[in-house]
């Protein structure tokens, strides 16, 4: 039997056979290896003790603090728990922050949630509670040090690949398939794939009429992943499990890590596992995280909890707002429009009004701009402010919104991106949101030709999905709200 001859193609030209985006791709997630979760713990560490120590000289020149025993046992605690906290939310497992300053926000939202504890346990063993005012320096600068920490370490491995090079990716399989995985996979910027083309794989790993194994070195398409200095084998098609073990044996002689790429196995919403029943291999699949029982009801408290707290605070905003719409264009201050939430199950949206009473009457819908001539001149000044949308406050007790989920969509317009965007109702399994993760990402005011951008940071947000992530976009929510972030 003759091997097939690969064909060998660089991704520069598989991409000209692929259909034009119709926007960037968002960021991905970044998963952290164990030696830089190692390399995060150990810098995290230092920091916290650092900054305990420097709360302890300030705090001795403004207040007596305790004895120095009592202060290395409360600092002691007060570091675990911190450190525990951080592992509890994932933040050394992976991370979400696309910029440095993303860096910095999720780390000072850990810190302040991490404060919580420490009360509890001072509270209940007063004997090990440390200075207040001590406790009060070490965590602002815990937050300027681990935050800044985090912030220069998450730079460095965004600019360098510093615990070892970046390989190069070799995609094996059918000509169509291999073309097909290159523009499925999260490559980074400027990779350049070895794509090589084989017609039947467990032929090229056989000889003779029986079938004997050949050596890995010969075969063609291996000599070219080797001489191309690659670290990663992508097969299109799976080959035959005797065949596996030989080739994940010599792989990884060569430090190649192997892994397969059916056409038919993307990501969607659901999860997918291998189990083993007997002798044969099983995907499961199940749902995400998001969308289990357990997460729409731990929402859903948190959402009635906060929504609450948050209309108590903004009520005297609230108050203003509606009687300054009233007495420059009168009646009605409060806009409903239909939006599409979960399920598809459409539902009003209320915001105060902000354009005319009559904006929409002769035009119909449309796609909302900046700087639109419709609006009152109260109207530019709520908008600018966000102030428009705290009546969302009101669907979410209702249980039509969420705090945090994709934005919703007026049906008009879901129906286009349905059309132009396969996985757009994929988004409609959570609630939307009053925030979101492509709300907090990107400009709150994207062009339609942006929404294949906006739907991959919902999607992920559904695939990322955790309690901390919630809490994370709430933060920084918060604080582009207080210094007002353009658009």
């Amino acid at each position: 039997m003759t091997t097939p001859t690969p064909v060998v193609a660089e991704s520069q030209q598989a991409e000209s056979s692929q259909a034009p985006s119709i926007a960037r791709k968002a960021p991905a997630v970044v998963t952290y290896s164990r030696s830089w979760a190692l390399a995060l713990f150990v810098v995290d560490l230092s920091l916290f003790i650092l900054s305990a120590y420097l709360a302890k000289l300030i705090a001795e020149r403004v207040w007596e603090v305790p004895p120095l025993q009592k202060q290395i046992v409360g600092d002691a605690i007060v570091i675990t728990l911190w450190i525990l906290m951080f592992h509890a939310l994932g933040l050394y497992r992976r991370t979400y922050a696309f910029r440095v300053k993303d860096e910095l926000y999720y780390t000072v939202a850990a810190l302040s949630l991490g404060v919580m504890p420490q009360l509890i346990v001072f509270s209940i063993v007063p004997a090990i509670s440390t200075s207040r005012v001590g406790a009060v320096f070490a965590l602002a600068l815990s937050i300027v040090l681990v935050g800044t920490g985090r912030a220069v370490m998450h730079g460095l491995r965004s600019s360098f690949d510093v615990f070892g090079r970046k390989g190069r990716i070799a995609i094996v399989g059918t000509g169509m398939r291999v073309r097909e995985a290159v523009s499925s996979l999260d490559l980074s910027r400027g990779a350049s794939p070895l794509l090589i083309e084989v017609d039947d794989l467990d032929a090229t790993l056989t000889s003779g009429d029986r079938g004997d194994p050949v050596s890995l070195e010969n075969v063609d398409w291996f000599a070219q992943a080797l001489q191309s200095r690659c670290d990663t084998l992508i097969f299109t098609e799976m080959m035959a499990p005797h065949l596996l073990p030989r080739v994940l044996d010599v792989a990884a002689r060569y430090h190649m890590r192997v892994a397969f790429a059916p056409p038919r196995i993307k990501s969607h919403a659901f999860s997918l596992s291998i189990e083993t029943s007997g002798s044969q291999a099983l995907i499961v699949a199940t749902q995400l995280n998001a969308c289990t029982p357990t997460a729409r009801l731990t929402k859903r408290i948190i959402d009635v909890i906060f929504a609450t707290i948050a209309l108590t605070i903004f009520l005297p905003v609230m108050v203003i707002c509606a009687i300054a719409i009233f007495l420059e264009s009168g009646r009605p201050i409060l806009y409903r429009q239909e939006r599409v939430g979960m399920g598809g199950n459409c539902f009003n949206i209320l915001k105060f009004r902000s354009m005319t009473v009559d904006a929409e009457s002769q035009i119909g819908a449309v796609w909302v701009r900046e700087n639109d001539d419709r609006r009152t001149r109260v109207g530019a000044i709520i908008r600018r402010l966000s102030f428009d949308e705290l009546p969302q406050l009101f669907n979410v007790l209702r249980g039509e919104m969420s705090l945090v989920g994709p934005r919703p969509e007026r049906p008009v317009f879901v129906e286009k991106f349905r059309q132009i965007l396969p996985r757009y109702d994929e988004r409609h399994l959570v609630q939307p949101g009053i925030t979101g993760w492509s709300h907090v990402q990107m400009r709150r005011l994207v062009k339609t030709s942006d929404m294949a951008e906006r739907l991959e940071y919902d999607l992920r947000y559904l695939e990322q999905w955790s309690l901390w992530l919630d809490i994370s976009i709430l933060f920084k929510t918060a604080v582009e709200f207080l210094f007002q972030r353009a658009g």
